[in-house]
């Protein structure tokens, strides 16, 4: 991991979304690079120059103030920052910034303006939806060492296990495989279930490739999504990650996707690895 890239805006989740990135950074030797999004100045009517000056002014006044903390922040775990500051669209702005090759980008759960400690905020639900590289969403600060990660056997799933594993060499974190076998939808008998299950989990280790790390296994029955959140909590996992398309495809259509799903209701941190990653 070199790059990792982190929008703020001054709130609480925000700063928990710098923490996390510093906690990451310093593990993996990554640089990191903060962007502030200030709004865009529209107006339904033409206000005096002088007016339009000094909002403009209190704007860039507010932006600096932001990104000088988050650079003390960074400069005190001594971790390499670059600072950015843009104007226009927030949600538009960091995805457009984020295709310039960053190997994870960081995100609060909310912004300034959105008070549920857990909930995603708009702007974050499209970031998540449309990001071309890896998103963790911070819900909360953790020491990032039990990690949940989730497979189905598809194609993304081992691409989240391959990124997962080469991050936990890094943080020196335990790690649990989980794969959640849901007999409605399959119409599966349990044992039939539990070999699937069993199949997927196995497989998913090799195609994975070697690794340092020691890693659980775990098989639960129910719906994937639901059952991810109540495994997490239960267990007391930092973080979950996980492929952002699986193999549910009419089950998503219908549903929403597992990862969008486990977004929302989780109560810990989520990363999220697209497919086009």
């Amino acid at each position: 991991m070199n790059k990792i890239l982190v929008p703020i805006d001054g709130s609480a989740a925000s700063v928990m979304a710098e923490e996390t990135a510093a906690t990451i950074a310093k593990k993996t030797s990554a640089s990191v690079t903060v962007l502030h999004v200030m709004p865009e100045m529209r107006m339904g009517y033409k206000l005096p120059t002088n007016i339009q000056d000094e909002l403009l002014g209190s704007v860039q006044q507010h932006a600096e103030s932001i990104i000088n903390s988050a650079r003390a922040l960074f400069a005190e775990e001594k971790v390499k920052v670059e600072t950015e500051i843009f104007s226009g669209d927030l949600a538009n702005s960091i995805l457009e910034f984020s295709k310039e090759y960053y190997d994870l980008l960081v995100i609060g759960a909310h912004g300034e303006n959105e008070k549920d400690p857990y909930a995603l905020g708009s702007v974050t639900k499209k970031v998540i939806m449309y990001a071309v590289c890896p998103t963790l969403i911070v819900k909360k600060l953790s020491s990032l060492s039990n990690l949940l990660v989730c497979v189905d056997g598809s194609k993304n799933s081992i691409k989240a296990l391959k990124y997962a594993l080469g991050l936990a060499e890094k943080l020196r974190a335990k790690v649990t495989l989980l794969n959640v076998q849901d007999q409605k939808l399959y119409k599966a008998s349990p044992k039939t279930a539990k070999e699937i299950g069993d199949k997927i989990l196995s497989k998913s280790l090799v195609e994975a490739g070697k690794t340092k790390i020691k890693i659980d296994k775990r098989l639960e029955f129910g719906v994937p999504s639901d059952k991810i959140v109540e495994v997490a909590e239960q267990s007391n996992y930092d973080l979950i990650i996980l492929g952002s398309r699986g193999l549910g495809t009419i089950r998503r259509f219908l549903l929403g996707s597992v990862s969008d799903d486990v977004s929302h209701k989780a109560k810990c941190s989520v990363l999220i690895i697209p497919a086009k990653a």
